[in-house]
């Protein structure tokens, strides 16, 4: 390509000088043009001499890989209510990358690393309670098959729960995820599996897994299953944990899933959790309604933890106006949008009582309320604020599990 530009540049000055040159000029010249091409064939020969070949591995990969990721840069602020946890802070709550790389065309591997609170290590009030890790949240291979039935295997989000699969920052309006999506679904929640994932027409999605389970002996009325995920290279008994998901989508602008977890979650004997969860969402022009519904059922709640009952529940609910002129939308805001939204939320993780009636208490029973707006400049940028208020059962007089709380987000995806 190089040649031919090189030629037919000197040819046309050749055809420009002719009519006033002599022979010996013309001579002259057309001994630079062959000089030109020969250097030109040599810079050629060396470019592809340094370059990879096109079917290397390093070639085909870096051009099928693609990079991405989203993070979430906090300004806190919680009412000092006596419970010690009043605070005024910036967090840099999460950093994440993505790096997704086409195998081959039906063999993807995705993973995900992540960065909480700048991956600092410092001990806070226990000696297992880290503020910052680095964790690897996906690493799994994806075999793709046909629309209908695929195959994936390795560190995969449990597809439980409205949150979990879809904890971008830019998914949802609020500064933080939901309360009922941190203590009754662990989210973030990841485990190693195994399992299958499809497209059943046009209007419903669905996946079945089986993974390691969670460690029961770390259920807490406090907590909820939070903190019962395990590192990824263990879990507490031989039996695996099955789960799964399925999405309709109804009617336009309509999205409902239902999905489920069931697992042994003792390490000695037997002690099933079982979680089902439903959450849809609604968008009726300018205006959104959201909402989901969890309930968690221990068999045997005593092999595990006697401040724990059978059952844990909760559910939120949610209307979000968009309130963005369209007359605005123009220029650098032609993407724009912003919300105003509110959202209550209630959770019990002693839902009808507990296996010791003494450690029955009716600070477990919360309640959320949040209010706030969320403006995007541009789809993949989330600018929030909200203001949370917190209340619980709890007798009079008793410090409260959590505050009220203001709180201002930079949510991003990339």
């Amino acid at each position: 390509m190089h040649k031919k530009l090189v030629t037919g540049t000197v040819a046309a000055a050749l055809i420009a000088v002719s009519t006033i040159a002599g022979a010996s000029e013309i001579e002259t010249l057309r001994q630079q043009v062959d000089e030109l091409s020969g250097k030109v064939k040599t810079l050629q020969t060396q470019v592809s001499a340094a370059a990879p070949s096109q079917s290397g591995y390093g070639k085909r990969l870096w051009d099928n890989t693609r990079f991405g990721g989203y993070g979430e840069l906090d300004y806190i602020v919680k009412r000092e209510n006596g419970n010690g946890k009043g605070a005024n802070v910036f967090d840099p709550h999460r950093l994440v990358l993505y790096v997704n790389s086409d195998l081959s065309d039906w063999i993807t591997l995705n993973t995900e690393l992540e960065w909480e609170h700048g991956g600092a290590n410092e001990k806070l009030s226990s000696a297992t309670e880290l503020s910052g890790e680095v964790v690897v949240e996906q690493a799994f291979l994806d075999f793709k098959l046909k629309r209908e039935f695929n195959v994936k295997a390795g560190i995969m989000l449990v597809p439980l729960g409205a949150t979990n699969l879809y904890h971008e920052p830019t998914n949802f309006n609020s500064t933080e995820r939901p309360e009922l999506d941190r203590y009754l679904i662990p989210s973030t929640w990841r485990e190693m599996g195994a399992g299958i994932h499809g497209s059943l027409g046009d209007r419903v999605d669905y996946q079945l897994l089986v993974m390691n389970g969670l460690d029961g002996s770390k259920f807490s009325a406090k907590n909820g299953l939070r903190d019962g995920r395990q590192n990824m290279n263990k879990d507490i008994n031989r039996n695996k944990a099955v789960t799964g998901r399925l999405e309709v989508r109804p009617a336009t602008n309509l999205y409902t899933n239902l999905s489920f977890y069931t697992a042994n979650s003792a390490k000695v004997g037997t002690a099933y959790t079982t979680i089902a969860a439903f959450d849809g969402k609604y968008r009726i022009n300018d205006f959104e309604i959201a909402g989901e519904y969890v309930h968690v059922y221990q068999d045997d709640p005593s092999m595990l933890n006697d401040e724990l009952g059978h059952n844990m529940s909760g559910y939120w609910v949610e209307g979000a106006w968009h309130v963005m002129p369209e007359s605005l939308k123009k220029g650098k805001l032609a993407e724009a949008d912003a919300v105003v939204f509110a959202r209550y939320s209630e959770l019990d993780t002693q839902d009808g009582g507990a296996s010791n009636p003494a450690k029955k208490n009716g600070r477990y029973d919360r309640s959320y309320t949040t209010f706030g707006v969320s403006f995007k400049p541009v789809t993949q940028l989330a600018i929030k604020a909200d203001y949370q208020l917190y209340n619980d059962h709890g007798a009079g007089g008793a410090s409260t599990l959590e505050n009220d709380k203001f709180q201002v987000t930079l949510g991003f995806v990339f």
